[in-house]
């Protein structure tokens, strides 16, 4: 069984107000694109409760919201090549409190590809190439090398 996509709350109130007008459920089925099961399921629901409710989400509920994910987005994108450590320390000055973990998640493929392309290339530097390189402010990097 594929999962389905849950539907909007519009159309599960289009369904109910087609129901009250006294249509058949094959046919309020057929005019919004759904199952007929899905119609009685949704009719059962607002009888039970005397309103078109959405289903309550499993899961463990989300830390920090989708505002503060953009934000650490942008504490990335100011420094590319700044540590989760770094970022995690930013975005507590922002007033985000969370684990390393939850500085990971966010970031995307692509974020995750170039910083780990950055520190492979730097990999086998030594402790002497480390030392011409000169880090005037957070935002700007100077090589000397």
């Amino acid at each position: 069984m594929t999962p389905t996509r849950e539907m909007s709350l519009e159309t599960k109130e289009r369904i109910v107000k087609l129901l009250e007008e006294g249509n058949p459920s094959h046919m309020v089925a057929k005019d919004v694109g759904c199952s007929q099961s899905a119609v009685s399921k949704i009719w059962t629901k607002y009888k039970q409760h005397g309103m078109v409710v959405n289903a309550k989400r499993t899961g463990r509920p989300r830390k920090t919201s989708k505002r503060q994910d953009k934000q650490l987005k942008v504490i990335c994108l100011e420094n590319r090549k700044s540590t989760t450590k770094q970022m995690k320390h930013k975005w507590e000055e922002a007033g985000v409190n969370v684990g390393d973990r939850s500085v990971k998640n966010p970031l995307t493929p692509n974020h995750k590809r170039t910083r780990f392309r950055w520190a492979k290339e730097r990999q086998s530097w030594t402790v002497d190439d480390w030392m011409k390189v000169v880090f005037s402010d957070v935002k700007n990097l100077h090589w000397t090398r």
